[in-house]
């Protein structure tokens, strides 16, 4: 992301901080993760898997994935209560992608549900973008659990639902909505 467009998003996000994460981070992220699991799909996934999601497990999880050249992610901390948010992104998993040519792929966007309703995730998703459109992405999807009512955030956010699918997941079957959206390249517009 350019320096003036992560100017831009920190005025954006106000006094909490839109930033790369760092190694360090991978607590305060796995505990953003845990949480954001328990209570966005309380009523959807069993009970019993969302008490054994484990933060030591989720920690050791994201130090791997916090390496140098790894994927892209982004947290949201605020100065008193640390990391309240974070979003991963990379190149698009093709055997996860809806059929057509989908290049870059949001893998998670989570954010707190007290921290929700304060443009944070718009930030979060719109760094996210910046940085897949950095990369030469113009086509970009992120695959989300049909029942996830923040859902509606991504079409709030101009995607448009482009697959669906029904997978086993945690004992169940669980509906899944693929939402894409398209950029134009020569003018850093959604198309």
């Amino acid at each position: 992301m350019s320096g003036e467009r992560l100017a831009m998003v920190r005025r954006r996000v106000g006094s909490p901080l839109l930033r790369s994460a760092r190694p360090g981070d991978a607590a305060g992220i796995a505990r953003v993760h845990v949480e954001a699991w328990r209570t966005t799909y309380a009523g959807s996934l069993p009970g019993a898997f969302l008490r054994g999601l484990s933060v030591p497990e989720h920690t050791a999880r994201w130090t791997r994935m916090l390496r140098p050249g790894g994927d892209t992610v982004l947290v949201i901390e605020d100065g008193e209560a640390g990391i309240v948010g974070f979003g991963s992104a990379g190149p698009a998993r093709q055997a996860e992608m809806p059929v057509g040519d989908w290049q870059g792929e949001i893998y998670t966007l989570y954010l707190l549900t007290d921290w929700q309703g304060r443009g944070l995730g718009r930030a979060l998703i719109h760094g996210l973008f910046d940085r897949l459109v950095d990369a030469g992405m113009e086509r970009i999807a992120l695959w989300v659990v049909a029942a996830n009512p923040t859902r509606f955030f991504y079409e709030a956010m101009g995607g448009r639902a482009v697959a669906r699918r029904c997978e086993p997941f945690a004992g169940i079957m669980l509906d899944e909505i693929a939402y894409g959206w398209r950029f134009d390249l020569a003018h850093g517009d959604a198309a």
